[in-house]
């Protein structure tokens, strides 16, 4: 993993444009039963993500600095869900489909309790 200064620059420059537009995707689409604005930010990040690597491929020397930019920084602060698909699909399209299983359940059901724990030390 490159972590030179360029690199974490790209990445934070990338994540906070990403940031900014989750902000206004969630202030343009209302919630309503569901978080619409969410849900929105989620399958956008998800397609953006997959389109960006299949069109940039695995991180190679030319292409690291986009990577960096467009994919980790970008779509990891519009959304680190697409992340989280993205992984699932590669263990999918590997064959690993019990361990894509495992992922998507232990990943959800880890991240309620953790914010479930998170919201109760914070009640304290």
């Amino acid at each position: 993993m490159n972590t030179s200064i360029a690199h974490i620059l790209l990445v934070g420059l990338g994540g906070a444009l990403g940031s900014m537009l989750r902000l206004g995707v969630s202030g343009w689409i209302p919630a309503g039963r569901l978080p619409w604005g969410t849900m929105a930010a989620n399958l956008a990040g998800s397609l953006l993500i997959g389109w960006l690597l299949g069109r940039i491929g695995p991180v190679t020397e030319e292409n690291q600095h986009w990577q960096a930019f467009l994919v980790v920084g970008f779509c990891g602060g519009f959304t680190t869900f697409s992340s989280f698909s993205w992984q699932t699909l590669e263990q999918l399209r590997t064959g690993q489909v019990a361990t894509a299983a495992l992922h998507v359940v232990g990943s959800v059901a880890v991240c309620l309790l953790g914010t479930w724990f998170g919201w109760r030390l914070g009640r304290a």
